[in-house]
C-alpha cells in the first residue's frame, strides 16, 4: 500500500466504516503478496512455463485462504522466528477482523470512546498488514528474478494500470 495510514478525522458515523475498509483491503493486499509467493514458489516444479499453465496455477491457489498459502510457502522456505511472528500475527489478526471483529465490539460501536478505540485499533491492524505485506514482498522479489521478473517490470505494471485507471477517469 503506498498511502499513509489516514488521521482519524472524528468527522462522522461512517469514519469507523471507512477504517474497516482500508483494514480489509490492506487484508486483501497482502493476502494477494502470500499468493504471488505461492505461486513463484511453485514454478520450479515446472520445466516450461508457460502462460496458460501459469493461469491455471494462479488460479488454483488463488481459492485458498491466506492461512494455507502462509503453509504452502512455508513447505518450501525457510523462515526466521521473527518473519513467522509477522505472518502468523497477520494471519490472526486477518482472521479475527474478517470473521469477529463486530460481534466482539459491539458495545464500543455504539460509544463514542468505544469508536475513537476502535479506529486506533484499525489503525494498528493496517499497520501489521502492511509490514507483513512488505515482508512477502522482500521474500518474493529476489525469487521472481530468478525467471526474469524484475522490480522494474512490476513497477512499469502499475504505472500502466495506474494510467488507464487515469484514462477511464478523463473519459468519464
Amino acid at each position: 500500500m503506498d498511502a499513509p495510514i489516514p488521521e482519524i478525522d472524528n468527522c462522522c458515523e461512517k469514519e469507523i466504516f471507512a477504517f474497516f475498509g482500508l483494514a480489509v483491503y490492506s487484508a486483501q493486499v497482502m493476502e494477494h503478496g502470500a499468493l504471488n509467493l505461492a505461486a513463484v514458489l511453485r514454478l520450479p516444479q515446472v520445466s516450461l512455463v508457460s502462460e496458460e499453465l501459469f493461469d491455471e496455477l494462479f488460479e488454483s491457489l488463488s481459492r485458498r485462504t491466506f492461512g494455507q498459502l502462509l503453509k504452502a510457502a512455508k513447505d518450501v522456505i525457510s523462515l526466521s522466528p521473527d518473519q513467522e511472528i509477522i505472518l502468523n500475527d497477520a494471519l490472526d489478526l486477518r482472521n479475527m477482523l474478517i470473521h469477529r471483529y463486530f460481534s466482539e465490539r459491539y458495545e464500543d460501536l455504539v460509544s463514542v470512546y468505544g469508536k475513537n478505540e476502535m479506529q486506533r485499533e484499525l489503525q494498528g491492524i493496517i499497520a501489521k498488514f502492511v509490514e507483513a505485506d512488505n515482508l512477502i514482498e522482500e521474500i518474493c522479489l529476489p525469487i521472481w528474478k530468478r525467471f526474469g521478473v524484475t522490480e522494474e517490470m512490476v513497477r512499469i505494471e502499475v504505472d500502466r494500470i495506474h494510467q488507464k485507471a487515469a484514462m477511464r477517469d478523463a473519459n468519464s
